[in-house]
């Protein structure tokens, strides 16, 4: 067990950006130094809890949300049952209020994660010291010949990228000058955050980091790819679609089934969807789905995988991405899928920003499912991008995933290029 105590503070345990941010990080921490517990405030768990386990984090849950009277009161009853915390780092959409129950209690790191667009009213409300790290995640401040000899600016982190044999990517970060801040993370990629630090007049002190992903662990598999889809019976040569996202209406599943009925030419395909499918509503929506399909005779090659807990793997196994959302959300899933090599078809009411590697192709939700069919058709018969059917292919594949994926390290989304400075906050 770690030296130091981490309470990992939750509005949820369903998958969604944040939390699979944060099981990033724990993933990515080193045990010998830190142990996490994870408190979620909702009434119950959700499916994200058996990886936060498997990660060999303790997950509670308070049945208490902050806006609860009885939230103060059972938080810190908590608090004082465990008694051993050493940080408190609230994801909580209002962490203030676990912040002064922690203070209350002594605990002497206490950070609090928000918006960029919210660091000035956490400040302006940390009138007793509730908060002694400020988090926002932003973009990266780098111009294009930054990004592309892979360094940032000299008062940032260094970084550099090399082939060590065994993988085709891999990362050399330099430590980061020592940070003594609150901690900061913007939302999303695409939210046009800055990152910009925020004087700092108070004594909780800022920190800047960009919502990212671990590359190394969503870049193309040929192995993982073969062993996916011949868990689902899904054959070598068939072309694999993907839809990303809880079953809802922001996410748009009806307009991908819509445009996979207008593939009629593609006869070897087959569409996936990863995503929570937990409640009734949900549940119906897929019955729904399935029954619409049933009609047009392709009801068979729809695959609802439900959580997203195999989302590396369903990544590699697919070629072909639909992200028809309505508004944006999940930046770091298409950030993943550009590492893994996918071909991804969007909606254009995403931000440009998420193209990071230049390998997204951005369609209006105005045109019809069939125009979007067009598009990704051109695409399948002009390029053949199947990704397990020729060695060719296979390479192709391979060599895309490498590329993005050096990319995405350059422009400091990699997951670890931001851990450092996450580190070094917890090690205060």
């Amino acid at each position: 067990m770690g030296d130091k105590n981490i309470l990992l503070l939750l509005d949820r345990m369903e998958f969604c950006a944040l939390n699979s941010t944060v099981l990033s990080y724990v993933k990515n921490m080193d045990r010998n130094k830190f142990h996490f517990d994870i408190l979620v405030a909702a009434n119950q768990l959700g499916s994200m809890e058996k990886q936060f386990s498997n990660e060999g984090c303790n997950v509670f849950c308070l049945c208490a949300s902050t806006s609860d009277r009885k939230f103060k009161t059972k938080f810190a009853e908590f608090i004082q049952k465990r008694n051993k915390y050493d940080v408190v780092h609230s994801f909580l959409k209002n962490g203030m209020v676990a912040l002064a129950v922690a203070k209350e209690n002594e605990i002497p790191v206490r950070i609090i994660n928000c918006s960029e667009n919210d660091v000035a009213h956490n400040r302006k409300n940390n009138k007793n010291d509730e908060i002694t790290h400020i988090v926002t995640t932003g973009n990266n401040n780098q111009s294009d010949n930054t990004a592309a000899s892979g360094k940032k600016n000299a008062d940032t982190n260094e970084i550099n990228l090399y082939n060590n044999g065994s993988k085709s990517v891999n990362r050399e970060i330099s430590g980061v000058d020592h940070v003594n801040t609150n901690a900061a993370v913007t939302n999303e990629i695409d939210e046009g955050n800055e990152g910009i630090m925020v004087p700092n007049e108070n004594k909780e002190e800022i920190v800047s980091v960009n919502k990212a992903v671990d590359v190394i662990e969503y870049e193309f598999n040929l192995d993982t790819a073969k062993e996916f889809r011949s868990s689902l019976g899904i054959d070598d040569n068939q072309i694999v679609f993907l839809h990303i996202g809880n079953i809802s209406d922001q996410f748009n599943q009806k307009f991908s089934i819509e445009i996979f009925r207008e593939l009629r030419e593609v006869k070897n395909a087959c569409l996936l969807f990863i995503g929570n499918e937990d409640n009734k509503k949900e549940i119906n929506e897929i019955k729904f789905f399935k029954k619409y399909a049933s009609r047009y005779g392709f009801e068979e090659r729809l695959y609802f995988l439900g959580s997203m807990e195999n989302l590396d793997k369903a990544l590699s196994a697919s070629d072909i991405i639909l992200a028809p959302w309505k508004k944006t959300a999940l930046s770091t899933a298409l950030l993943a899928a550009q590492a893994s090599g996918a071909k991804i078809f969007a909606s254009d009411v995403l931000s440009e920003k998420i193209n990071v590697t230049d390998t997204v192709h951005f369609l209006s939700l105005k045109k019809p499912a069939r125009a979007w069919a067009c598009e990704i058709m051109n695409f399948i018969f002009n390029e053949d991008k199947r990704i397990i059917s020729t060695n060719n292919q296979i390479e192709s594949r391979r060599h895309l995933s490498e590329h993005n994926c050096n990319i995405i390290l350059r422009n400091g989304y990699d997951i670890i290029d931001n851990l450092k400075k996450i580190n070094r906050i917890y090690e205060l």
